[in-house]
């Protein structure tokens, strides 16, 4: 499985750029360990099956499939451990990194993050203003998908 290492932050909104051309992910879950979710994006769906190794790193192994129906969609999300959350997405550049801005919706209204992909645990991030830099939240439970779908932002 490939291994991925990202980083996860707040964000000061009122310091966001204009947000345009955001994706709108729901986002499920079928198992917690090791954890298997399903990311629905359009007509898209992929599941992702995950293993945290430590904080901030994980091996990832994704499986897409497009022309999914509603029907199928509906049944996937029937069996989801709990309700799928919301978000919508948008891939900012800095730096020669792609940051992710998660704008969360429904029960989670209010919460924004920003997650980074780096290439290495001792890669030095440089921050656009709008990310909070004593912000990490990478490691912290509250902030991870599967515990918001469980127990909302808003709760």
């Amino acid at each position: 499985m490939p291994l991925e290492i990202e980083r996860k932050f707040l964000v000061f909104p009122d310091r966001l750029p204009d947000l345009a051309e955001g994706e709108r992910y729901e986002q499920g879950y079928l198992s917690l360990d090791p954890e298997v979710r399903f990311r629905i994006h359009g007509d898209q769906v992929t599941l992702a099956v995950k293993k945290v190794i430590s904080t901030g790193r994980r091996l990832e192994f994704e499986f897409p499939r497009a022309g999914v129906d509603r029907e199928e969609i509906a049944s996937l999300k029937s069996i989801a451990l709990w309700p799928p959350l919301v978000k919508i997405r948008y891939r900012l550049a800095y730096e020669g990194l792609v940051w992710e801005v998660d704008v969360y919706q429904d029960l989670n209204k209010g919460l924004v993050t920003a997650d980074v992909e780096i290439p290495g645990e001792d890669y030095a991030i440089k921050f656009p203003d709008w990310v909070d830099p004593n912000s990490d939240i990478t490691g912290d439970g509250r902030y991870a998908n599967v515990n918001l779908t469980r127990c909302p932002y808003a709760t």
